[in-house]
């Protein structure tokens, strides 16, 4: 999605981003297995709806819905920038790339094997469908780490990172207070996590930002979502 890249602020690339963050020395901390098992069991899983949402401004910045057909994966994804208004909107359906950001009067088609189509698999993964989507890249940073055992046999793991040494990594370099929240459902869910909240603060702004996972039926069609209204008409329909 590198249309979209340029849309979104950088602060929500450099976390948001997953493959772009360099990997970790593998400490451990308490609960550390908890987040390991549940980046598998996100990665094994063949479909799935992801929001993104500032916790500051309760808005959705990100959201996608996804399934694997065979090796290929299906999936209609939105994209806003807060700050400006913007939106950008994909669906592929494996043989097909929609695109539309503001500003465009329809989608913008791209048919398998032409120039400009790209889509994801099981091998090529979209970062949303990785395991990766489960942070913790800088585990050999984190302070602090407590297990919280919630009403109905809900799990939270709850990491502290220590602000010098958080600053070694170039992604990182300003943030201090970095914080992640990870909840697990191990009664009903197998012990998948089903939410993940992040809080930093950079440039004397607090930033906080929250991952909701729902896992979905792979057998259900992925939907091309309708656009915005534009110059007045009416909203396409979904299809």
């Amino acid at each position: 999605m590198k249309i979209m890249k340029r849309l979104l602020p950088l602060y929500i690339i450099m976390v948001y981003c997953i493959t772009a963050f360099t990997g970790c020395s593998g400490a451990n901390y308490e609960g550390k297995d908890l987040v390991d098992r549940a980046k598998k069991i996100h990665t094994d899983q063949d479909a799935a709806h992801i929001t993104v949402s500032d916790r500051t401004t309760y808005e959705v910045l990100q959201e996608i819905t996804y399934r694997f057909e065979g090796d290929v994966m299906q999936y209609m994804y939105i994209g806003r920038d807060i700050e400006t208004g913007r939106e950008y909107y994909e669906f592929n359906s494996g043989n097909e790339l929609d695109t539309w950001q503001t500003g465009d009067y329809g989608w913008n088609a791209v048919a398998r094997g032409s120039e400009g189509y790209y889509n994801y698999s099981r091998a090529k993964r979209h970062y949303f469908a990785d395991g990766d989507l489960l942070l913790n890249d800088y585990s050999s940073a984190v302070k602090s780490a407590e297990i919280r055992n919630e009403v109905g046999g809900l799990k939270r793991v709850c990491l502290q990172y220590d602000d010098s040494r958080i600053a070694q990594y170039e992604q990182m370099s300003g943030v201090t207070g970095y914080r992640e929240q990870y909840e697990f459902d191990p009664v009903f869910h197998d012990g998948q996590c089903i939410n993940m909240l992040v809080t930093y603060q950079k440039d004397g702004r607090e930033y906080s930002y929250e991952i909701d996972i729902e896992y979905c039926d792979p057998e259900e069609p992925i939907k091309r979502v309708g656009l915005p209204a534009v110059s007045g008409e009416i909203t396409e329909n979904a299809q």
